[in-house]
């Protein structure tokens, strides 16, 4: 059997590159290896909601391990509250640990380029020859790792990591749009950082539209232009963020349409943001629009709840926090506006635990939420982790239409979506539970019920009728949830 301890060093020292030394000191700090035998590694920790990460991170521990043993197969979790004594045997110092780890390497031998910190700034300085850039510096946090994907940003992720894998490919230029908040800023920087993880001697350069706008007209003044332009053609990837402040600067529109077609001859990766699609942009080079649309153009669209909750608890990972499910459920439904906005409100909730030393109870979460959003229609009746409006009198349902329309005020989604061919999981729940309900309390046909769901063939609502079936037998607290609704309605 290995040493087990410079072992488990070994193991979070390489985690470390994968997820941050910050989580690893984190979520670590009470673990150990306890054993590796049968090709099986098992890991102590001392509290529960430790194990719950490490144990969503044990595919990165088991491929860490395979590099040592390509036989290992499994990584188990265990609790063990013995860990946190001070005397503990299997503690390890996380500070001198990583006080006394190899430092990576920061020179750039192996690269045709030098890349600095520029003091004082958020940019770096890029210089290749005698040639300098100045690009928005990168947040290697962001990854695309670490991007929670849902369905209103799948083809996003998914075309963001086709370039990262082949930059200058077929999705040349990458074209990203949606509102502000949802993730564009995220997977731009998360492509650039993956493009350098695989490609080190790729020279990017990511910059924002008023950045570029800035260093056109000094050009202009300067009459440099066309020194501007040879010096871009020497990028690898270019990456331009809200792309629809172009608008109204039509000279710059000019000089943008040049070097675009400069990159894209050269088969230069090109990344742009923007708030809306390419035939939205208000441009005066209309030649532009078409440009933009010669690649690939992917939206991203305000998130689902669960969606929503997911990247609620991921947050709360990343920021080493324990959120109860209940406050978690509420926080995610509510926002309804913007990521950053989710993102504000964990970090508010982290503040109060750590400042105050107080638990973050609906009430308090409000609160806050009416500071970010004073127009917020807070829903807060939540029953077995779901969120529903409160029934405050009988209903009367005669037909399936009234029954529908309750269901989805009580699920809090759209009526028309909820009837419609839509397969999202935010409309699917309130669709078999509308489906049940009318069999069972209207004594409609399976084929009528199905006409009513834009048309549906019976086969579909008998497998829906029979899901909720089986899951209220299993699920306490989903019986609990329809018979809630029932209990505020008469079926006449």
């Amino acid at each position: 059997m290995p040493d087990l301890l410079p072992l488990w060093e070994e193991i979070l020292l390489d985690l470390s590159k994968k997820i941050s030394k910050g989580k690893v000191m984190t979520w670590f700090l009470y673990s150990t290896l306890k054993s590796v035998e049968n090709n099986t590694a098992t890991i102590g920790t001392s509290r529960e909601f430790y194990k719950d990460f490490i144990t969503n991170n044990g595919d990165k521990i088991l491929e860490i391990l395979r590099k040592k043993d390509p036989l290992m197969a499994k990584v188990e979790v265990v609790v063990d509250g013995s860990l946190e004594n001070e005397n503990s045997a299997d503690a390890i110092d996380m500070k001198k640990l990583f006080l006394h780890a190899p430092k990576t390497s920061t020179n750039n031998q192996s690269r045709d380029h030098t890349v600095r910190k520029l003091p004082k700034q958020s940019s770096v300085q890029i210089k290749k020859g005698s040639v300098k850039f100045v690009s928005k510096m990168l947040d290697t946090n962001f990854t695309l790792r670490n991007f929670v994907v849902g369905e209103e940003t799948q083809l996003a992720h998914a075309a963001s990591q086709a370039v990262a894998n082949k930059p200058g490919g077929a999705y040349n230029p990458l074209f990203l749009y949606g509102t502000v908040g949802l993730g564009k800023t995220h997977l731009l920087q998360a492509t650039a950082n993956e493009i350098l993880r695989k490609f080190p001697n790729k020279l990017v350069v990511y910059l924002t539209t008023e950045n570029f706008i800035a260093e056109v007209v000094e050009a202009i003044q300067k009459r440099r232009m066309e020194q501007v332009r040879k010096k871009y053609r020497l990028v690898d990837v270019f990456i331009l963020d809200d792309i629809q402040f172009l608008a109204g600067k039509d000279r710059t529109q000019e000089i943008f349409f040049h070097l675009f077609n400069d990159l894209y001859n050269g088969k230069k990766q090109m990344i742009f943001s923007s708030d809306r699609p390419p035939a939205e942009l208000e441009l005066t080079e209309d030649r532009l629009k078409s440009r933009f649309s010669m690649g690939m153009i992917a939206d991203l669209q305000f998130p689902d709840f669960e969606t929503r909750l997911a990247i609620a608890k991921v947050k709360c990972a990343e920021n080493g926090i324990l959120i109860p499910d209940d406050i978690l459920n509420f926080i995610a439904y509510n926002v309804q506006s913007s990521i950053r906005e989710l993102q504000g409100i964990i970090l508010q909730v982290k503040a109060m635990i750590e400042l105050t030393g107080k638990n973050p109870t609906i009430e308090s979460v409000s609160k806050m939420l009416q500071k970010l959003n004073n127009n917020i229609d807070l829903k807060n009746n939540i029953i077995g982790g779901m969120i529903h409006s409160p029934i405050a009198q009988r209903q009367k349902l005669s037909t399936m239409e009234d029954l529908v329309k309750a269901v989805c005020e009580y699920y809090h989604t759209e009526y028309d979506e909820v009837i419609g061919t839509k397969r999202s999981r935010v409309f699917m729940r309130p669709r078999q539970v509308s489906m049940f309900l009318i069999k069972k309390h209207m004594h409609v046909s399976l084929q009528s019920i199905g006409d009513f769901f834009s048309g549906r063939d019976h086969t579909s609502v008998l497998h829906s009728t029979r899901k909720v079936e089986k899951e209220m037998k299993e699920k306490p607290e989903f019986w609990k949830e329809i018979k809630n609704f029932e209990d505020g309605c008469d079926f006449v």
